[in-house]
């Protein structure tokens, strides 16, 4: 496996843990909308509230949210209740980063960096610092670990 590889592989992982340190290992539709009908399961994803395709934010914490696998099918095939779910629970959380999010996947721009070995080593040095910062001071998201 290339270094490119290893390292995406490996900042993916980190994205991973800190948003499930942060947000906890709950569907948040489930937790926050319970008024949508859906049936949700007990298998928790990690979703991209900004397409994973922009690979600008793809490694950004603030792009996470865990759901469960029902709302990760339902989002992937347009269910529009999901989807404003998860935008809104991400505006919520952070209204200023979110217009920025959105106006960024806007302008569908290419992160040239992101196959990179020196921007990928730098995103996993941020992630690291994020996730020691969140083991220190415990979860800062809506409903802690459960």
């Amino acid at each position: 496996m290339s270094k490119v590889k290893i390292l995406k592989k490996k900042a993916e992982n980190l994205w991973k843990q800190v948003v499930l340190l942060r947000d906890g290992k709950f569907c948040w539709v489930q937790r926050f909308c319970p008024e949508i009908n859906i049936i949700h399961t007990k298998t928790i994803q990690l979703d991209h509230t900004i397409s994973r395709k922009n690979k600008h934010l793809f490694l950004d914490p603030k792009n996470g949210i865990p759901i469960c696998s029902a709302c990760n099918m339902a989002k992937g095939f347009g269910n529009k209740s999901i989807n404003r779910a998860i935008d809104n629970l991400s505006k919520q959380r952070d209204p200023k980063w979110f217009e920025w999010a959105v106006s960024l996947d806007k302008t569908c721009s290419p992160n040239v960096n992101f196959s990179r070995v020196w921007w990928l080593e730098e995103q996993i040095e941020r992630l690291e610092k994020e996730l020691d910062e969140l083991k220190k001071g415990g979860s800062h998201g809506y409903g802690g670990d459960q």
